[in-house]
């Protein structure tokens, strides 16, 4: 893994910290569907998830269940649907006074680019780069281990 690939996951995971924290508050994440609800859940996010797509409810039924949150977060995918919902969601929570917070959806949409689309997809793409990390991190300690073992073994090293 790259440097540049290590700072990704670093902000990612500080990104995410940032979404446990909120959501620890009682800010509901309001999501596409279940699967994206389900990968939140793997990235240990407990708080209140509310999939769009997942209810019978017509669009603007479901944004007015929101009416008594002063806040919610929206995190809708980052394809071209997810952004014409989450335009959708700000207009209508809007008008309810309800603030809608965009940060997380924007830094892990600029984070991921093209490699990820859907929310569905972040806890595979964060365990990903944590594998990699950790692959690095191995290697790097086999390496020192083989070059002790060399020293060790090497009667010439041991005289100086």
């Amino acid at each position: 893994m790259n440097a540049s690939k290590q700072r990704k996951l670093e902000e990612i995971e500080r990104t995410l910290a940032k979404l446990i924290g909120r959501s620890q508050t009682g800010i509901p994440i309001i999501v596409e569907g279940r699967k994206d609800k389900d990968a939140l859940r793997q990235l240990k996010i407990l708080g209140k998830i509310v999939c769009l797509k997942a209810r019978g409810d017509g669009f603007y039924d479901f944004a007015s269940r929101f009416i008594d949150h002063r806040e919610v977060t929206v995190l809708t995918d980052f394809d071209g649907e997810g952004v014409r919902l989450a335009a959708k969601l700000i207009d209508e929570l809007s008008r309810m006074k309800v603030k809608v917070d965009l940060t997380i959806w924007k830094r892990l949409k600029a984070l991921s680019r093209s490699e990820i689309r859907a929310v569905e997809e972040l806890a595979d793409y964060v365990e990903k780069l944590r594998l990699e990390s950790a692959s690095v991190h191995i290697r790097a300690i086999e390496r020192k281990y083989l070059l002790r073992m060399r020293r060790h073994k090497n009667p010439i090293s041991r005289s100086h």
